[in-house]
């Protein structure tokens, strides 16, 4: 997304409002676990701060694509962030296509899951369960000392 800062560096206007969708290239995808991102919107503004800085703040949200860590069906996992940066004020133009990309990838989460019901997966002499369902079967098991006294 470029950006022209000529009305805020002319003193012409004292903010850029920046309301819109934007459009994140593909090839910054290639290397990320984000397999794709819809809906992607940017509410914000361009001024000057006390310190005569450029700042970039706003939100940013949307929707990313990614797998679930346990089926590794893709999931869509909504998001958003509160963004301020600080930009370079040495060029006219300005690119924040890579500031805004950051700030999602700080966003992706963890752990991604598609549903919350617990998934038994089992193979041959394994299996994998929640902790609650270990410690209900860990009570029910017959304990061989229950009948000793102390």
């Amino acid at each position: 997304m470029i950006v022209d800062l000529t009305k805020l560096l002319t003193n012409q206007v004292s903010r850029l409002v920046l309301d819109g969708v934007v459009e994140i290239p593909k090839e910054l995808m290639v290397n990320s676990l984000i397999h794709g991102l819809s809906d992607v919107k940017l509410s914000g503004e361009i001024s000057f701060d006390e310190e005569d800085n450029i700042v970039l703040s706003g939100k940013i949200c949307g929707v990313m694509l990614l797998n679930d860590d346990v089926t590794l069906e893709p999931v869509e996992y909504h998001f958003g962030t509160e963004i301020e940066e600080i930009l370079n004020k040495s060029e006219n133009k300005l690119d924040i296509t890579d500031i805004l990309w950051q700030n999602i990838l700080v966003e992706i989460p963890s752990k991604v899951r598609s549903t919350d019901e617990d998934i038994e997966l089992s193979g041959d002499g394994w299996r994998v369960i929640s902790e609650e369902k270990y410690n209900l079967e860990r009570n029910k098991m017959d304990n061989p000392f229950q009948n000793l006294n102390y």
